[in-house]
């Protein structure tokens, strides 16, 4: 089998590195916020939630792939037992 480099990978597209910072910005702030961090009301959570979750889709459609969205609100949500 010869021995063949890897491809370089691919450099991210400057829009896509700009979404990016500004969705880890956002992502921070919301995650502050549901822990108690920020001291801030349910509007502000919300509105770090949405741009979080709407910036998340747009690095999808920049970068051509599948969104997998969700907030850290839901990860940090209780679950209810099911059975």
């Amino acid at each position: 089998m010869p021995d063949t480099q890897f491809p370089e990978p691919a450099a991210a597209p400057p829009e896509a590195v700009l979404l990016r910072r500004e969705r880890n910005r956002w992502l921070r702030h919301e995650a502050n916020l549901v822990l108690g961090r920020g001291g801030a009301d349910e509007p502000e959570a919300q509105q770090a939630r949405t741009a979080h979750l709407v910036l998340t889709y747009a690095l999808a459609i920049v970068e051509q792939r599948p969104a997998v969205i969700g907030s850290f609100d839901d990860l940090t949500r209780p679950r209810r037992d099911r059975n």
